[in-house]
């Protein structure tokens, strides 16, 4: 059976698609969804070093993406919402590490087929670890506050 890649990418795709009707490839720079693979794609962006700042969360683009999109990937200001050591976040300048879902957060993960699993937190994360949508919840807060909104 192939698989898709980094955990839980099918979980980013079906949330994408719930929320804007598009699962990837998606420009949201006029505050609506736009869609265009070929354009609008994180290599496709990247290959055309059209990205001045990339925020990576829970995946390694690093490690699978083309060479000539990952150098200028890491060309610019990075930060990397990853739990564990991979090429991106070894790259990164700033790593937030991430409780892990499943064993130290409760969150939700998609099985290929679109079935969603609930996922218990079954430990305590290290030290103030917190869960990649928290440090979300809390980037967005900041961002909020600066934008005066």
């Amino acid at each position: 059976i192939p698989m898709r890649g980094h955990y839980n990418v099918a979980g980013a795709n079906q949330v994408f698609l719930w929320n804007t009707g598009y699962a990837y490839s998606i420009d949201f720079s006029r505050g609506y969804p736009r869609y265009n693979p070929g354009e609008f794609s994180s290599v496709d962006l990247l290959m055309r070093d059209e990205v001045d700042a990339s925020l990576i969360v829970a995946s390694d683009p690093g490690s699978n993406f083309p060479a000539a999109s990952v150098k200028n990937l890491f060309k610019h200001p990075l930060i990397a919402i990853e739990p564990h050591k991979t090429p991106t976040s070894a790259f990164a300048d700033v790593v937030l590490p991430a409780a892990i879902a499943g064993i130290e957060c409760e969150g939700t993960a998609y099985r290929m087929d679109k079935v969603p699993l609930r996922l218990r937190k079954v430990k305590e994360p290290p030290g103030e670890t917190l869960s990649d949508k928290e440090i979300l919840e809390r980037i967005i807060e900041k961002v909020k506050e600066k934008l005066g909104e």
